[in-house]
């Protein structure tokens, strides 16, 4: 099987919107220091991340949202607080889809 032949399901705009918002969502910096700080906590509240992080609770809100709309972190609320924990199924898939183009660079 060549490299390129499995390339073609990334051709379906479906897909390619997908990998874009995953891809986009965690190419922040900021973001990838979220995801790790949920996978530590597991689950972990805002004021936990933006505690972590030093941040204002609007930013970190910010980036948590863009996190929900790529569908790389779910929400669980309890009482008056929501907690966030990552799909790991949705970054093993983004894991996947990196290695697989990487895999053209060199």
């Amino acid at each position: 099987m060549s490299k390129y032949s499995s390339a073609s399901r990334f051709r379906q705009q479906d897909h390619l919107k997908s990998s874009s918002d995953i891809f986009r969502a965690l190419a922040h910096p900021l973001r990838m220091r979220i995801c790790a700080i949920i996978d530590d906590k597991n689950p972990a509240c805002v004021q936990e991340i933006y505690d972590a992080l030093n941040i204002e609770q609007s930013v970190a809100s910010q980036h948590l949202r863009i996190l929900r709309q790529a569908n790389l972190v779910r929400t669980q609320r309890q009482g008056k607080f929501v907690y966030y924990l990552l799909d790991y199924a949705k970054m093993e898939s983004a894991g996947k889809i990196a290695g697989h183009f990487a895999g053209y660079m060199g």
